[in-house]
């Protein structure tokens, strides 16, 4: 399955369903009608043992993310874009299987490493406390390019 989001071609071999979905035009069956006050991921991937929750940022000046105010505000970004799917995914009773949170970020190894530690701070995986019976998340990781070539192989990615 070959999905094109924001300017990145990606091939899924062993996707069961995949769409855009923070789809824009309302016509299309994708359409969620996120609301102004929520965040989306950018696409949803249907595997046959869990879901990908997949958000794509394509930095024109990645430099500026070395600055904290802007890292923070990235982070902050992804962990709601996360949250806010979820809820709309499970409002859907959509969560039926594992989900799996990658971020693609036009960054460098050494942000996207440190990135990858704040989500893991702001994102609860696995069942964080013993009174939950389920997961948020069953996973995440953020990677650039390199890495998530690397790291998912049936997954590949390259710029459009």
């Amino acid at each position: 399955m070959k999905m094109t989001v924001d300017g990145f071609d990606f091939e899924f071999e062993d996707a069961i369903d995949a769409f855009v979905f923070d789809e824009k035009d309302k016509h299309l069956p994708n359409y969620h009608g996120v609301s102004h006050a929520m965040k989306a991921v950018d696409l949803i991937v249907e595997l046959a043992n869990d879901y990908l929750f997949i958000e794509v940022k394509d930095f024109h000046d990645p430099d500026e993310y070395q600055d904290g105010d802007y890292f923070n505000h990235l982070r902050e970004s992804l962990k709601y874009k996360y949250r806010d799917t979820f809820l709309y995914r499970w409002a859907e009773n959509k969560i039926d299987k594992p989900i799996r949170y990658l971020c693609l970020l036009t960054l460098d190894n050494a942000l996207i490493t440190r990135m990858n530690k704040e989500i893991k701070k702001q994102l609860p995986v696995g069942r964080a406390i013993s009174r939950w019976e389920q997961s948020i998340a069953k996973s995440s990781v953020v990677v650039n390019i390199e890495r998530w070539n690397n790291n998912f192989p049936k997954w590949s990615v390259r710029r459009s």
